[in-house]
């Protein structure tokens, strides 16, 4: 394995809303994506998920309201939560979640 160095992977990722694996530990995925704009309601039906906030500030909304996460705050979605991930500005975020996890949700 070789050092990751997560401020190089945030120039490697710069299209929206595509995120990149950087690593795998068991059967969790570390992935890094760029949020710009707002992406759609979705669910994981059965994967928690977690948002790690590298650059930027980004929302994460749910049907009981949103949450504000500055850099270096985080959010867990739990399993079956309805939600989505919003930015007014490019922000990068580190998410922290099983392999077999549909990005894009159920």
């Amino acid at each position: 394995m070789n050092k990751i160095n997560l401020k190089d992977w945030l120039e490697k990722v710069d299209t929206p809303w595509e995120p990149k694996e950087i690593a795998t530990l068991h059967d969790v995925a570390l992935r890094i994506a760029k949020i710009h704009g707002t992406y759609d309601w979705h669910t994981h039906r059965f994967e928690d998920e977690l948002f790690l906030v590298l650059k930027g500030k980004i929302f994460i909304d749910t049907p009981k309201g949103s949450v504000e996460l500055n850099e270096m705050e985080s959010y867990l979605v739990k399993k079956g939560t309805r939600h989505r991930s919003r930015s007014d500005k490019p922000a990068w975020v580190l998410l922290v979640e099983p392999v077999h996890t549909k990005t894009k949700g159920d």
